[in-house]
């Protein structure tokens, strides 16, 4: 009897049977056999997660960064083993630049006077960033409304493209203020120069995410955004004359 092909061991995280001479088990997909974690092993998974090919963090900024419409309709359409998923995506984002938030100072949330409310959303700043989302992906809807899309599938561009923006924040806007915070005057023209560029990112997005006329997708997407930033400032401004 041939035992070559005999199952050596079993797979440390399905344990299912391995086969000698396999290097990965055949169910789940696991480097075999498992190594005893180490910080070199750890080292080697963070680089492998941040900049390997095939679904890294880097690879999948950058590919957001020049046709986020494309990825959001490469998910929807169901080519997702090539990507991150938007919501972990999103999660991941969000956690990164409200830490850069904290540990920076930077004020994230500015009121005409010092305020509760003002003061919770500092604290918690992710809040804003995650109820952003899905309000968009609603004015998303809303002006796609004869679009193919439903409501869930807008959520895919709007968890990509408001992720990317968390990491603008944290890898542009919070550095440029760290530098220039004692300028005041320069600090409210770069605040002001930045106003647009979610607006018209989503824009660009929309442009490849729909199908049929490019130009009337974008516009829809600037109309979508600024619909947001005007429901976003009244539901805060409504919280804060109730509860203040």
């Amino acid at each position: 009897m041939d035992t070559s092909a005999a199952s050596s061991e079993a797979c440390a995280n399905c344990s299912a049977a391995i086969m000698r001479g396999q290097n990965y088990c055949p169910i789940c997909g696991q480097k075999t056999p498992t190594p005893r974690l180490t910080l070199h092993e750890i080292g080697v998974e963070f680089v492998h997660a941040l900049a390997h090919v095939d679904r890294s963090a880097l690879s999948l900024i950058w590919q957001l960064l020049i046709r986020p419409g494309v990825v959001a309709r490469d998910y929807v359409a169901g080519r997702r083993k090539r990507y991150f998923g938007p919501f972990a995506f999103l999660v991941v984002t969000v956690a990164f630049t409200s830490a850069v938030i904290a540990i920076s100072g930077f004020q994230a949330v500015t009121a005409d006077a010092p305020n509760q409310l003002a003061s919770f959303l500092q604290q918690h700043v992710n809040l804003l960033f995650f109820v952003d989302v899905p309000l968009l992906a609603a004015a998303c809807r809303l002006m796609g409304i004869r679009e193919p899309y439903n409501y869930a599938e807008y959520l895919v561009l709007t968890s990509y493209s408001g992720g990317l923006h968390t990491l603008f924040y944290a890898f542009v806007v919070i550095p440029v203020w760290y530098v220039l915070r004692s300028d005041t005057v320069l600090l409210t023209r770069l605040f002001y120069a930045t106003l647009p560029i979610g607006p018209l990112y989503l824009a660009y997005g929309m442009y490849q995410f729909l199908p049929g006329r490019r130009f009337s997708s974008a516009i829809k997407g600037l109309f979508a955004s600024l619909l947001t930033q005007a429901a976003t400032q009244g539901l805060v401004s409504l919280i804060g004359y109730f509860f203040l």
